[in-house]
């Protein structure tokens, strides 16, 4: 069963630090700790979202190319060290840790935690799907299912980008054969 969470960003005090002064590589060691961290509290997370809370983590704002190739540096460093749990999801790099399979967790009303839709990895989206069946043990129509879906995300509308996410999230429920279709056309849990 999928169960519902609530949403918790990794926390790390207020640390200033100037991105000159980061990217010399004296943090180094300091940073992959804390990458580590972000995905034991925060996993699923996408790659992007992952780098987002690192650098700001720091107090920095921007993620630049220089500190890009550091972020890949470290995580190529983290991947050799056998420390991640990384899968491509429809074109997205996405980190797990152990317990974060069968699970999602609503996007938070506190504007420095918010996750936006896109920032949600497919894998947590697909579980939104996968609780609405397992909740209501019904089937439906694609339009209700993406209604709902938009609901237990807690979003107020449904913009570009969340059905965006929730029509990846369907196609990649449909390939796994997660999702199947009957004949009169509604969707249900395989």
């Amino acid at each position: 069963m999928v169960e519902k969470r609530e949403y918790r960003k990794a926390e790390f005090g207020n640390c200033e630090i100037d991105s000159v002064e980061f990217l010399k590589g004296s943090y180094n060691e300091d940073a992959k700790e804390r990458i580590l961290n972000i995905i034991e509290i925060e996993a699923p997370i996408t790659y992007s979202l992952l780098s987002k809370r690192l650098i700001n983590s720091y107090g920095i704002k921007r993620l630049g190319s220089a500190l890009s190739e550091l972020f890949d540096s470290l995580i190529k460093e983290l991947e050799t060290e056998g420390k991640l749990n990384e899968q491509e999801c429809q074109g997205e790099c996405v980190f797990f840790n152990s317990d974060s399979s069968q699970f999602f967790r609503p996007t938070p009303d506190d504007p420095e935690e918010i996750r936006y839709s896109y920032q949600i990895p497919v894998p947590e989206a697909l579980n939104v799907i996968i609780y609405i069946f397992q909740r209501d043990g019904k089937r439906y129509k694609k339009k209700d299912l993406l209604e709902e879906f938009s609901k237990e995300l807690e979003y107020l509308r449904k913009g570009a980008q969340v059905v965006t996410l929730f029509n990846k999230a369907f196609a990649e429920g449909k390939e796994k054969g997660i999702i199947s279709t009957s004949s009169s056309g509604k969707f249900y849990l395989s």
